[in-house]
This record gives C-alpha cells, sequence and structure tokens, in this order.
C-alpha cells in the first residue's frame, strides 16, 4: 500500500498545478493593479486626482421647498444652511429675500451680503461651474453669471462674461437661469426695446420656458416681454393672463400684483375696474412695492397722469 508521502508527481500533478495557478494570479494582479494593490497606498498621482476632484455640495434643506414655489418655507431652512456657509442656499436665498417672494418686504441689504458671500468664493465658484459634478454645475454657472452681470467680480457689469455661463445653464433646464440669460441678453429697460431681434426672441424663449414652468419671476417678465412686445407679437391678454396667473400664487412678486392692477385700471384686455386695480395695487403697497404706493395716491387723488409699471428683467 502507498502512503501519501509515496506519491511521485507523476502519479498526481495537482500540487505543482496549483503553484503554477497562484503564481499566474499574482502577476495577473500586479499587471493590473500595481504594487499599490497589495501596499493598499495610492501613487501620488492618484492621490493629486483625488484632492482635485471638486465635489460641490450637498442639496442644502429648503432647496426642494424653493423649487416647489413654497418660499416661506424655504427661507429658515436655506437661511440656516447659508449660516454654514453652503453656497447653493446663498443662491436661492438672494431670489427670495431681494425680491420677498415668502410675503415679507423685499430685503435688498440682505440679497447684497448674499451676493458678496458668493462673490468672495468666486474661485470655487468658477472650478465647480467647470468641473463639478455635472448635475451641479447649473447653479454655480447661474451664480458666477448674475456676479457678473451685477458687477460683483468686475469693476462694471460684464454681460459679455455672464451671457455664455446663463447659457450653459439655462440650457441644462435650470429655470432661474434663464431669467439671468433673458437680463444678460436684453440688459436695462431702455435697452430692451434696442437689443437685436434674435437676442429679444432667445430672451423671450428662455423667460417663457420658465413661465411655462412655474417659475414667478419668469411670469411677470414674460408678461411685461408680451405687453411691450419684445421677442414676440405684442398680446395684451396674454401679458394680463400671465399677470392674473402669476398674482394669484399663494406666494407670489409684488411686481405682479402691481402690473394686475395695472391692466384693471387701464382696461387692457379686461374690463376696466377701478375697485379690482385698487385692490391688487393695495397687496403690492402692502409688500413695499413703491410704485403701487404712487399708484393708489394717484387714483385717490385723481390725476390723470397713467398707472406706473416696471419695465424691467426680474432675475
Amino acid at each position: 500500500m502507498r502512503t501519501k508521502a509515496a506519491f511521485s508527481s507523476v502519479d498526481s500533478p495537482r500540487p505543482l498545478l496549483g503553484l503554477i495557478s497562484l503564481v499566474a494570479f499574482g502577476l495577473l494582479a500586479l499587471a493590473l493593479f500595481g504594487c499599490s494593490f497589495f501596499s493598499g497606498d495610492k501613487s501620488d498621482d492618484q492621490k493629486a486626482a483625488s484632492d482635485a476632484a471638486p465635489l460641490g455640495e450637498l442639496r442644502p434643506a429648503g432647496e426642494e421647498e424653493y423649487y416647489k414655489g413654497d418660499f416661506k418655507g424655504a427661507r429658515p431652512l436655506l437661511t440656516q444652511a447659508g449660516r454654514s456657509g453652503n453656497l447653493r442656499a446663498a443662491f436661492f436665498l438672494r431670489i427670495i429675500t431681494e425680491y420677498g417672494l415668502d410675503g415679507l418686504l423685499p430685503n435688498p441689504d440682505e440679497a447684497d451680503t448674499l451676493l458678496n458671500l458668493l462673490a468672495a468664493h468666486k474661485d470655487t465658484l468658477t472650478l465647480w461651474a467647470k468641473d463639478g459634478p455635472r448635475p451641479e454645475r447649473p447653479i454655480y454657472q447661474a451664480s458666477l453669471a448674475i456676479l457678473y452681470l451685477r458687477g460683483y467680480i468686475s469693476e462694471l457689469p460684464d454681460s459679455n462674461q455672464a451671457l455664455p455661463l446663463a447659457r450653459l445653464s439655462a440650457s441644462s433646464g435650470f429655470y432661474p437661469a434663464m431669467n439671468i440669460l433673458a437680463a444678460a441678453l436684453l440688459g436695462s429697460s431702455s435697452e430692451a426695446t434696442k437689443a437685436t431681434s434674435n437676442a429679444q426672441i432667445e430672451a423671450y424663449q428662455a423667460v417663457y420656458r420658465a413661465a411655462f414652468a412655474g417659475d414667478v419671476l419668469a411670469m411677470g417678465n414674460i408678461s411685461y416681454l408680451t405687453r411691450l412686445g419684445i421677442g414676440t407679437t405684442a398680446a395684451p391678454f396674454m401679458a394680463a393672463t400671465w399677470s392674473h396667473r402669476a398674482a394669484n400664487l399663494p406666494q407670489t412678486t409684488a411686481r405682479s400684483l402691481n402690473d394686475l392692477g395695472f391692466f384693471y385700471e387701464e382696461g387692457r384686455a379686461v374690463s376696466p375696474d377701478l375697485a379690482e386695480a385698487t385692490k391688487w395695487y393695495t397687496l403690492a403697497d402692502q409688500r413695499g412695492y413703491p410704485l403701487a404706493a404712487a399708484n393708489l395716491k394717484r387714483l385717490k387723488s385723481q390725476a390723470k397722469t397713467p398707472p406706473e409699471v416696471y419695465d424691467f428683467i426680474e432675475y
């Protein structure tokens, strides 16, 4: 009888084959993964690439409420996130505070503080706008665009720098950027009617897309463009319809309230109704809208001067 010790390689080749397989596996692993596979350490190049990869930010509490139009619920949550330095929170909070979307009085000083916070991190915004996670880039592109458009980066407003950033952001479907794009294309109210027809059409299309999606600023903007026929055929009825739609939202802008009063006073696309005009002017005045106060004063004095409305893009 043979013992285990007496087995020869001729009788059973399995130990030799196993050894060969083990060595082959080791060589393959070394070729595929390098020495760091065994040591667990990254090469210097791998570490540098990992450290340089921008991560962007987590979505702050309140951002989802903003998208839903719940500005009153969004504001305290975004304020808390903004205190921790979240730049996304600062972007959305600026819109709410500048236009009083949550029903509070507009606070331009707070909006200015938030824009200065974004400007202080322009290098980070630039990095994330270019190389950050793809779904998050539009917010940072839009943030940079508004900083250029308002003159927070260069000494003077720079629509040439703002325009390509706003286009990139808007092309991704980020609705707040569509208002910024329109502002960059049209400039101030006095320049809007002088802009090229292509710029006017692009501005109208961008704002219309945002308004149709429910963006409250865009609704006021599309009413203004449609009323004056900028980028489209003038259509008073559609302009009044957009103002009415915006003014009747639970949380709207003072501009839309005042504009609806204007349509009722002038009888544009609706029957003239001074009682309705007074109602909407009063609501806008309660939100700190200076033109609404002037319109109420004029109605009370029965002056024959025309009602006042702002003709510009809100963004």
